[in-house]
């Protein structure tokens, strides 16, 4: 479990978001063209920014396998010429920095070697990349440093792969892997380090596809390190720049779900250590090991491009490609097994790993959350951190194919209660995995001995399972949201200018007001703090949910939870790279407003005071914020619902929040945000801002 959320425990900070995009439709928030003095000092402010987090968390979670952490000690290249001197210099700094305070060395097989440096920078050559700075050749450019791709590799192996266990980083040699996966993995680090470093990589990634589909191993049945590639690339496009990355990304992903079926993916057998391998010779071990973890990898290659799938899917409400039953494959193997760093150790963690686990097909333990009997749940209760996030988008996708059955369908096989037993039974499987999400997060920090907490490796895990709950929590709270709400009609109602890749016409707002204004309206302010369950914060037991008339009051009471619990912890934290989180604060805030601005007026003085804005003084966004989500979020009868103008707190407080995020689609968001806010009250608040 341990290497999963671990989402980062170094300092790196999300830093304000640079206004000066290329263009509003390319818009990745990092400057474009910048002189050769400024590229040198590029080089030196990212060494310092990677210098600094070592120093902020003594990097005792960053990829660590054997209990400590140690970045490589890397030769330095010898200056091309006297104008690079200062930049050779700051990182010699930088690798002296970079040692772990003990004077271990790093893991070698994450190690670059000046080869294949040589070879990564002839590939990036041949794809013709348009750099930020025109002036400077590639082999001189000071973030292809082989420092600074060092520390990107490092980036990727601590940030992205962690979170999404794609790699089975024991059994990976970075001297041995195919350029252009190295490539891949150097790029998505690239975007968690500086922000020219994640321009840099934008401007590498926009030419980087030809390369793939033109390599002698790009074929209808493509090697493992193909189809990780090109997930990759797919995941970089998606969630790490702007809108054009985006689109290309959506265009090109029924290709990896195609090649993906031509594989053995889908149904691959990861087999374990022979059964005496306490006695069989080393290199048979060996050979069993790196076996068995192909195969694992090709199952979690399916697994993680399913995951990516049906968030697109579900949060975006684009078209779901691969649906849950094609998933014929067990789960993933336990933690400590996909964790052990040797043939040995691998065989001793498969000994011990609980063999139930190991033959739950990842079918099985989804039904088991449908039927949501006693005895079918108790099966999946020992799964660990990934199989859990596994079978919530499981059910996320059995959620899209309902939906998708009932609208294609024309309303003939969902006639009375059809819709609404399917929703209910969706919300019910919900449930019963956070239920089960809480208990095994609760056990996570039960075993943690309290006295230990104030040891700072173990105080940073409790903070790490924190955010890791939080972060998958958010995304409970907003398929719930999207359960009771059509969140591409409220964007639009917002004032999105595009959906779907589409400009957003008239006919289409009006039409999406009619249909927010009709959601929010269809129940008494009376109904809006009802209690709609009676266990712990689900809608398990009598709830309404089966009553049309709640659907907004049940969205806006998740969004507010959301918000109320969650948004001061990850607003603030590296849970923010973890690619649901920002989209799940935007929707929960779109959401929150929706029901309050397209409710029908309660009253004239509301009317008015909707009209000129209130007549504060000093404005408080944040207080305001807290006091609506606080109120939304009570379950008392007596809660009454909020003024529309309370609302301004909240969006723009939580535009000023996702503004950090390096992320061309929550950028858009954020515009929309901003617009809800008066402009008489964000001039007033940034004149107080300064």
């Amino acid at each position: 479990m341990t290497g999963f959320y671990k989402l980062m425990a170094d300092s790196w900070s999300l830093t304000p978001v640079d206004r000066e995009f290329t263009s509003q439709e390319d818009a990745v928030p990092l400057r474009i063209r910048k002189g050769c003095l400024q590229s040198r000092q590029t080089a030196q402010q990212h060494m310092e920014h990677l210098n600094a987090s070592k120093k902020g968390y003594d990097m005792g979670a960053t990829a660590n396998i054997d209990g400590q952490m140690a970045i490589p000690r890397l030769p330095s290249r010898k200056p091309s010429s006297k104008v690079f001197k200062a930049k050779d210099q700051a990182h010699s700094r930088a690798a002296k920095a970079a040692r772990d305070p003990k004077g271990n060395r790093g893991r070698e097989w994450f190690k670059l070697r000046e080869e294949t440096w040589n070879s990564l920078l002839a590939l990036i050559e041949s794809a013709n990349p348009c750099l930020p700075d025109i002036n400077i050749a590639i082999q001189d450019e000071p973030l292809l440093e082989l420092m600074s791709l060092q520390s990107f590799l490092d980036l990727y192996f601590t940030r992205f792969n962690t979170v999404y266990p794609l790699l089975h980083t024991p059994t990976f040699l970075a001297d041995k892997a195919e350029p252009l996966l190295l490539l891949s993995l150097l790029l998505l680090g690239a975007t968690y380090s500086t922000k020219e470093a994640h321009q840099l990589a934008v401007c590498i990634h926009d030419v980087i596809r030809p390369s793939i589909f033109a390599h002698a191993g790009f074929s209808p049945k493509s090697h493992l390190w193909t189809l990780q590639t090109i997930l990759l690339v797919e995941c970089f496009g998606k969630s790490r720049a702007g809108q054009k990355q985006h689109d290309m990304s959506h265009l090109f992903h029924g290709l990896l779900i195609n090649l993906i079926r031509r594989s053995d993916c889908q149904s691959v057998k990861a087999t374990g250590p022979p059964a005496d391998s306490s006695t069989c010779a080393g290199e048979l071990l060996e050979s069993s090991w790196r076996k068995w973890a192909v195969a694992e990898q090709k199952k979690r290659l399916a697994m993680v491009c399913f995951i990516w799938d049906t968030q697109h899917a579900v949060l975006f409400c684009q078209s779901l490609c691969m649906s849950a039953f094609e998933l014929r494959l067990d789960m993933p193997c336990e933690q400590m097994v996909w964790e052990a760093n040797t043939a040995s150790a691998w065989a001793a963690a498969w000994k011990h790993e609980n063999s139930s686990s190991r033959a739950l097909p990842f079918l099985t333990a989804l039904k088991c959350y449908l039927a949501r009997s006693s005895p079918s749940v108790a099966q999946a209760r020992h799964l660990g951190a990934f199989p859990r996030v596994l079978v919530l988008h499981g059910i996320m996708a059995t959620f899209w194919d309902m939906q998708r059955r009932e609208q294609t369908s024309l309303g003939v096989i969902t006639q009375g209660d059809g819709s609404r037993n399917w929703r209910h039974l969706i919300a019910q499987a919900y449930d019963t995995w956070k239920d089960d999400f809480d208990s095994y997060c609760e056990s996570l920090l039960e075993s943690i001995p309290r006295q230990q907490c104030d040891n700072r490796d173990d105080g940073r895990a409790v903070d790490e399972i924190a955010l890791f709950a939080a972060s998958y929590k958010a995304l409970y709270r907003t398929l719930h949201l999207i359960l009771h709400a059509d969140i591409l009609d409220i964007q639009i109602y917002a004032g999105a200018k595009k959906i779907l890749g589409r400009p957003v016409q008239q006919k289409d707002y009006l039409r999406s007001a009619r249909v927010v204004k009709r959601w929010a309206a269809e129940q008494s302010p009376d109904d809006f703090g009802r209690d709609s369950s009676s266990g712990g914060g689900g809608l398990s037991s009598p709830v309404s949910c089966s009553d049309l008339k709640s659907d907004a009051r049940l969205a806006a009471w998740h969004a507010s939870t959301l918000l109320c619990d969650s948004s001061s912890l990850l607003l603030q934290s590296p849970a923010m790279a973890v690619f649901h989180v920002p989209w799940c604060l935007y929707l929960a805030t779109l959401t929150c407003w929706a029901y309050h601005h397209a409710r029908p007026w309660l009253s004239p003085s509301d009317r008015n005071d909707h009209v000129d804005g209130g007549d504060e003084m000093v404005w408080d966004p944040e207080g305001e914020m807290l006091g609506l989500v606080t109120d939304m979020a009570k379950r008392s009868t007596a809660a009454s619902p909020p003024r529309k103008t309370q609302t301004n707190g909240l969006v723009w407080s939580m535009s000023e929040g996702l503004s950090k995020v390096r992320w061309g689609i929550v950028h858009a968001g954020v515009v929309v945000l901003r617009g809800l806010v008066p402009q008489r009250l964000i001039n007033q608040y940034e004149e107080i801002s300064d």
